[in-house]
């Protein structure tokens, strides 16, 4: 008893230590760069830099509907607020002026406009700020000065290329990138959070009160509906008028199976000519914490075997996507199968699209992780969680990549084989840095002379078809060795078993039928001559693509009522992280995709399935919160619950007291009373 007991307040404070480095960040405290809130917003950020594209904060792209402010366009570096000429501009937080040009007359239309740009430091990043189409003479402070919130820094007008009278703001954070990025994503501004009064607001929020109400691509009925809201949902819009435009949770991605966890066939797959049962199935994994997890469930698979070429069996998996929008279709299969020309045939929302893949397994064993018998990498991603501890100690450094650097502790060894040219990308995690200390080595054959990159921590390398090892080497000695985790990921077009591989990227409609079927009779031979030839059904994943940020719903006061910050406080969280070390992503290409979970996690973990997936920017109103850092969230009727619940380690919070303290998610197996 004395055990358990000691086991539960060990675990008590895990979660007092662990946990609350996870609660949600607060924003910092910046203010209005002027004095009024009524100046709308008339150019968005342009969050897609790929040529003559654009796309503003809510996902809005070139080509949709906007429903008023909020539009972006091409290559625009900043957010443009219209206010007349003489505007009164304000430093947004205490920092220090770090430029400005005040030299072009208020008649100049040709050239950059007359500027400030101050430097701000708050919750530990420095950020820099932009105003930019000054008056002549409208740059008040000079360079070097020191500003305190809410002085008075500067004057608006029209100078530079300009169409009108406004401020182009921007903002970045200046110990990354340098990227000038959306301030609805970097800016924060105290007390009201963007919000703009009633006729062309730029974030407010909304409940339905009568529902299902219907999200569409467009601001009237006549637009597909995308998705639907649920009675007593709230969310946060971004636009208003006539339609309001809400920030949109996406749906997770789902798998169809061919087998149930009992044996027998799923009611959604159906098959042609002679498939036999399999205990063998595919073992793949996704990443930890990704937003697309999913986990295989059935008892195992179906096959089809050949001799020679293929014949005319076939596997159709059917499935009906909860959301209209883009999708990844990707297949599985386990390490038994064998066939070169497999073809997968897809119905959408344009038609029937194929694709022809080689379905490769390995017979290799798994491995040992020594030099005599390494850790095989037959699925990707490959996740695997090692020791260096007790390893073997052969190789004290590595050329040419990584000459002169001591790796003379204990080592495990992987193989790597490409049927095709790839990018590798391997990562190492381990805690007790620097004390413990692994690195990671990507070999051309099985000798340390022949190393063709290396990274204390990750790295990305070209490679072509053949056979590499990796090395997990413990710098310096034994004393530094640990336990850790190596990632390999590999493009998707290479095809390994247990890995999700991509058939295509296809458009679906929410509430129809769609099917993927598997199509033995392209098959020219098995890959491997020596083994027998077999085709693999063993499961199809769907896989949502962030398409549709944000849809339209209906103005109609009988089916929302608005709730704003003015008047009745409401906490909400924005998504911060993306795929940048300093967090300040300029394009959708890099943000990310965080989970959001059916049960509320404990401390930093959360095995709970995955209900919806936000993106970079995405912003929640939240009713219930942790003090471990989990935040309730509304869903819509596409996701797997009306609810969810997020890590604060990806938030930003406003408002946080207007949301309900709850308890903690209790240690597993204890009830804490």
């Amino acid at each position: 008893m004395r055990r358990r007991a000691a086991a539960l307040v060990a675990s008590l404070v895990s979660l007092a230590t662990t946990g609350l480095a996870q609660v949600a960040q607060d924003p910092p405290g910046f203010a209005f760069p002027f004095n009024t809130a009524t100046y709308r917003m008339t150019a968005a950020f342009d969050l897609d830099r790929a040529t003559d594209t654009r796309a503003d904060y809510t996902g809005w792209r070139s080509g949709d509907p906007t429903a008023g402010s909020g539009h972006a366009y091409d290559g625009h570096s900043g957010s443009d607020f219209g206010m007349p000429n003489g505007t009164p501009l304000h430093a947004i937080a205490n920092g220090t002026v770090t430029s400005r040009y005040q030299d072009f007359p208020t008649n100049d239309t040709s050239g950059g406009g007359n500027y400030i740009i101050t430097s701000h430091t708050a919750g530990g990043h420095t950020y820099r700020v932009n105003f930019w189409h000054l008056d002549y003479q409208g740059a008040l402070v000079g360079v070097g000065s020191s500003v305190t919130k809410g002085q008075q820094i500067a004057i608006s007008n029209n100078t530079g290329n300009s169409t009108g009278p406004h401020l182009h703001y921007g903002i970045s954070r200046s110990s990354a990138t340098n990227n000038y990025t959306c301030p609805f994503y970097h800016g924060w501004w105290e007390a009201q959070e963007y919000y703009w009064g009633d006729t062309r607001p730029c974030l407010i929020f909304i409940r339905v009160n009568s529902g299902p109400l219907n999200g569409r691509t467009g601001n009237t009925t006549a637009y597909p509906v995308v998705t639907t809201l649920p009675t007593g949902s709230v969310f946060v819009a971004t636009q208003h008028n006539g339609w309001y435009r809400i920030l949109l949770p996406m749906p997770p991605a789902w798998v169809v199976e061919a087998r149930t966890p009992t044996g027998a066939l799923s009611s959604a797959y159906s098959e042609s000519g002679s498939w036999l049962n399999d205990a063998s199935r595919s073992t793949v994994a996704d990443i930890d914490d990704s937003a697309n997890r999913t986990a295989l469930a059935a008892a195992g698979s179906r096959y089809s075997t050949f001799t020679g070429t293929g014949g005319t069996q076939t596997a159709t998996f059917r499935f009906t996507p909860p959301q209209r929008g883009t999708y990844r279709v990707l297949t599985t299969w386990p390490r038994d199968a064998n066939a070169l020309g497999v073809t997968y045939s897809v119905t959408h929302l344009n038609g029937t699209s194929t694709a022809t893949l080689d379905q490769r397994g390995d017979a290799s064993p798994v491995g040992a992780g020594t030099h005599a018998s390494p850790f095989v990498i037959a699925r990707n991603p490959y996740v695997g969680r090692h020791s260096t501890v007790g390893a073997e100690s052969i190789w004290p450094s590595y050329s040419p990549a990584g000459s002169g650097i001591s790796q003379g502790g204990p080592e495990r060894l992987y193989r790597l084989l490409l049927p095709r040219a790839s990018a590798v990308r391997v990562r190492v995690d381990h805690a007790d840095y620097p004390t413990k200390d692994v690195d990671i080595h990507l070999l051309g054959s099985q000798s340390n002379t022949n190393c063709l990159a290396r990274a204390d921590w990750s790295f990305s390398h070209s490679a072509a078809a053949g056979t590499y090892f990796i090395a997990a080497d413990t710098y310096q000695n034994a004393t530094r060795a640990t336990d850790y985790t190596l990632t390999v990921e590999l493009d998707d077009t290479t095809p390994l078993p247990d890995s999700w591989v991509l058939v295509g990227e296809y458009s679906f409609d929410r509430a129809v039928e769609y099917s993927v079927q598997v199509r033995q009779q392209s098959v020219t031979g098995p890959a491997d001559p020596a083994r027998p030839g077999r085709v693999y059904a063993d499961a199809i994943k769907i896989v949502p693509v962030i398409t549709h940020r944000s849809v339209f719903i209906s103005n109609d006061a009988s089916l929302t009522s608005r709730v704003n910050t003015s008047t009745t406080p409401v906490c909400s969280v924005v998504v911060h992280v993306d795929s940048l070390a300093g967090n300040d992503s300029r394009d959708f290409a890099d943000y990310m995709e965080v989970p959001v979970h059916a049960a509320k996690g404990r401390g930093a973990t959360n095995a709970s399935p995955i209900v919806a997936k936000a993106v970079t920017g995405h912003r929640f109103v939240v009713t219930e919160r942790t003090p471990d850092g989990w935040y309730r969230v509304h869903l819509t009727n596409a996701t797997g619950a009306t609810s969810g619940w997020i890590s604060g380690r990806h938030l930003t919070i406003y408002n946080a007291a207007a949301a309900t303290l709850v308890p903690a998610a209790s240690p597993e197996g204890w009830a804490v009373r």
